[in-house]
């Protein structure tokens, strides 16, 4: 067996199907957590408390609030072998965001 599996690989073009069946969810909190192989990535929605009142009111308002609940949405678990194929597609993303925006 001279030839390896690399030089004998065939390319076939992937074709993202189904998207549109999934629900499009709006996340303003993320969580990263890693093990040995994986990195993990949790998304979330937290969403401000109601303060009222005049500036002393709201203040004492905040006081009492121990912690503000992020709702999960979505948790997802990427290699560490493909962690830089998703930080390459999300740096070039932000690029063409900010291209569009002008800035």
């Amino acid at each position: 067996m001279g030839d390896n599996d690399t030089e004998r690989a065939v390319k076939v073009p992937l074709l993202w199907v189904g998207l549109d069946d999934l629900p499009l969810l709006s996340s303003n909190q993320v969580l990263t957590q890693v093990d040995q192989d994986h990195v993990f990535l949790s998304f979330g929605t937290a969403t401000p408390p109601v303060l009222m009142g005049d500036q002393e009111q709201v203040r004492d308002q905040a006081k009492k609030i121990s912690y503000v609940p992020v709702k999960g949405i979505a948790r997802l678990a990427i290699s560490r072998r493909h962690l830089g194929d998703l930080i390459d597609v999300l740096q070039k993303t932000a690029e063409k965001f900010d291209a569009q925006r002008g800035e």
